[in-house]
């Protein structure tokens, strides 16, 4: 199998301290390492971690501007992030999302094979306003534009880029951990037995009805 030298670019970094993107960077990071792979992962430069290797996996730390200018500080961080790389000989870029990368597509590292994690679809988000939705619309496809393959972590998002822009992905879902030592007591404490319940997983998002 040839090694390939890889990069991660899209999250706040490792080891994980945030989200869900920094899970994934960090489990798939040490995993690509073990299959014989060099990693890179980009931290901003406000991750609590400050060593230049986690586990084996390089870490570079760029200027995250993002404390101090909000939500545009995520163009920055990108940005330099991206700057970096091109000086840097990866085969392969990672990005996981676009939003505030895909921008950039025109100076993504030449030599590089670009593969887009294409997130959610942003767009659809009440939260943010007609002008932000436009913007997310145009930044998804930049990133279709200048990525050669794409992921997407549920089938929605797959049908949706392949009736949108007639591109394939490739559908990877979100791991888990695997549960060893089950404790069926802790089950009591909220009044449900096994296999007698439902779940449901979901972030809260604020909602405007104008009347």
């Amino acid at each position: 199998m040839q090694s390939l030298n890889i990069a991660i670019i899209g999250s706040r970094g490792i080891p994980n301290y945030y989200g869900g993107f920094e899970q994934m960077a960090q489990y798939l990071a040490v995993g690509l390492l073990n299959k014989g792979h060099e990693v890179t992962v980009y931290n901003s430069h406000n991750h609590p971690f400050k060593g230049d290797e986690w586990n084996g996996v390089k870490i570079i730390h760029c200027f995250d501007a993002e404390n101090m200018i909000g939500t545009a500080g995520q163009f920055v961080y990108d940005f330099n992030c991206i700057v970096n790389a091109r000086k840097k000989k990866f085969d392969v870029l990672l990005f996981l999302g676009y939003t505030s990368s895909s921008v950039w597509g025109k100076i993504f590292p030449k030599n590089a094979v670009i593969i887009s994690n294409m997130d959610g679809m942003e767009w659809k988000r009440d939260k943010y306003s007609k002008p932000v939705q436009k913007f997310l619309r145009y930044a998804e496809k930049l990133a279709v534009k200048y990525s050669h393959y794409f992921i997407a972590d549920s089938t929605v998002i797959q049908s949706y880029v392949e009736k949108k822009y007639n591109i394939s992905s490739k559908y990877i879902p979100y791991g888990a951990e695997i549960f060893a030592n089950k404790n069926e007591c802790v089950l009591a404490k909220y009044g449900v037995s096994k296999n007698n319940y439902h779940m449901l997983m979901a972030r809260m998002e604020p909602r405007i009805i104008l009347i």
